[in-house]
């Protein structure tokens, strides 16, 4: 894992210290994956159910706020006892899926991924009477997510208007590793061969253009890109000059 910060030259190896315990803490946790992961489950409960439980089995943290996750999710309908009928209950699984975490602009956290298991993995057993659930929450394995508040997410620093930190590149659903930069101060960057170049933002249209580097016209003629932060999450976006052309590639913040 790679941990990027920068510390004034003049501090004391006590400071220094003290300026990577920093870096490594706006690191989220695996605990925080959980409280964000379960309320964006729990908010796309089928109106159906009168309960749904997601029950983490194995979660790894990955490469920046990258999370592997393994995990059921179970959703327990009431259906109509006066109608004689009891419901069901089904249950699925996450099967390692990858997730991400990004600080959405407000001190708290957004998760991307895949929230739809896939229907294979979906078991769904009627119910016997009323009241009673077919596959009991206490014979499922798996462990809730922890009560509490939510870690806050860290404050982005920002140069030159651009949130400063390293940009992972992504094109026709490829990783682009030679467009992948690091922002590194007001108007520098460096790129994926280590050597520096600048880079200027149009606080009007949000274009932001790349001199010097490995980027300067990376991405061949016809082309423009624009910062933005959706979701808080900060973003180059790579364009056509076409109009009514799609978005061609994107670099996002990774740490």
């Amino acid at each position: 894992m790679r941990i990027h910060f920068r510390c004034s030259m003049t501090l004391m190896a006590v400071a220094l210290l003290s300026c990577a315990a920093q870096a490594f803490a706006q690191k989220p946790t695996v605990d925080t994956l959980k409280q964000v992961l379960d309320k964006k489950l729990q908010s796309l409960k089928p109106e159906s159910a009168k309960e749904r439980n997601v029950l983490f089995q194995d979660v790894k943290a990955g490469q920046g706020n990258n999370f592997v996750v393994t995990a059921l999710i179970r959703d327990y309908e009431a259906g109509y006892p006066a109608n004689r009928y009891y419901g069901q209950t089904c249950v699925k699984k996450i099967d390692n899926y990858t997730y991400t975490l990004a600080p959405n602009g407000s001190g708290g956290w957004d998760v991307e991924g895949r929230m739809t298991p896939d229907l294979s993995t979906q078991k769904c057993t009627p119910n016997p009477s009323a009241g009673v659930s077919s596959i009991p929450l206490s014979s499922l394995s798996g462990t809730a997510a922890p009560g509490g508040p939510v870690a806050a997410a860290p404050g982005l620093q920002r140069a030159g208007g651009v949130a400063v930190g390293t940009y992972e590149c992504w094109s026709n659903g490829q990783a682009r590793m030679l467009w992948n930069f690091k922002i590194t101060g007001a108007g520098s960057y460096t790129g994926s061969d280590g050597k520096a170049g600048s880079f200027t933002l149009d606080a009007g249209t949000q274009r932001i253009a790349f001199r010097g580097g490995s980027l300067d016209n990376a991405f061949g003629p016809g082309y423009y890109t624009i910062y933005y932060e959706p979701s808080g999450r900060p973003t180059v976006s790579i364009r056509p000059d076409r109009a009514g052309s799609v978005e061609a590639g994107f670099c996002q913040k990774v740490n």
